[in-house]
Parts: structure tokens; sequence; C-alpha cells
């Protein structure tokens, strides 16, 4: 698996992954790697909530060719 490191992440942004984690029973990382998955058009955890995370043009967020599942 790849890491990444979002630096510079404002603290209210942390709180509500938190947040929307917890509400779930997940961990925030969880949620992060879930709005990251549906950010890109790929499949998330159970019970991720879509609802909420806004982008601007939603058939432009397709799976890049190529890209495993």
């Amino acid at each position: 698996m790849a890491r990444i490191t979002v630096r510079n992440l404002e603290d209210h942004v942390m709180q509500r992954l938190r947040e929307r984690g917890a509400a779930r029973g997940v961990s925030m990382e969880q949620e992060a790697r879930d709005v990251l998955a549906a950010s890109v058009g790929l499949p998330t955890t159970k019970g991720f909530d879509r609802r909420g995370l806004a982008f601007k043009d939603e058939t432009r967020v397709q799976p890049t060719a190529g890209m495993r599942r």
C-alpha cells in the first residue's frame, strides 16, 4: 500500500474527518481513505456516506484507465 502525507491540513478539516469516521464506527484515517477514493470515483468501504462531499463536475471524476478497483 502507498502512503501519503498531507501537510498544513487545517484543524477543522481533521476534526470533521474524525467526526464523520466516529459516526460510522471507523477511524479518521479510514474516513480520509474513503473520501479520497470517492473523489476519484473508486469504491469505498461499506457505510460510507457520499452526501456532503461536493465535486465540481462529477462527470470528470472517473477512474484512470488501468487502475485497479
